[in-house]
């Protein structure tokens, strides 16, 4: 997931994350990512300054993935995926 290539850009992969969304409560459906990349904000970015809230990704086990190609931004929890690459994570 975070391997990167020659000139240091994530390597796309696939996966299926079951949904949850704990502000809502709601949660169960599937989402299936034919093509992602670990999305990583520019810190050095005007808009970074603007948007500042810390997202605690360690603390709740969740990462920003950015969908290739229409460039959506999703938060997944990193527990809730169930496939990598074609690879069963858990039965």
């Amino acid at each position: 997931m975070r391997k990167r290539d020659i000139k240091r850009n994530f390597v796309p992969f696939s996966c299926v994350v079951c949904k949850l969304n704990f502000a809502t409560g709601e949660g169960g459906g599937r989402l299936h990512v034919k093509k992602a990349i670990i999305y990583k904000k520019n810190s050095s970015s005007s808009s970074y300054k603007k948007y500042s809230r810390t997202a605690n990704h360690e603390e709740n086990g969740t990462i920003n993935i950015q969908l290739i190609p229409s460039l959506e931004i999703r938060t997944i929890h990193i527990r809730l995926i169930e496939k990598f690459n074609g690879m069963t994570v858990y039965d």
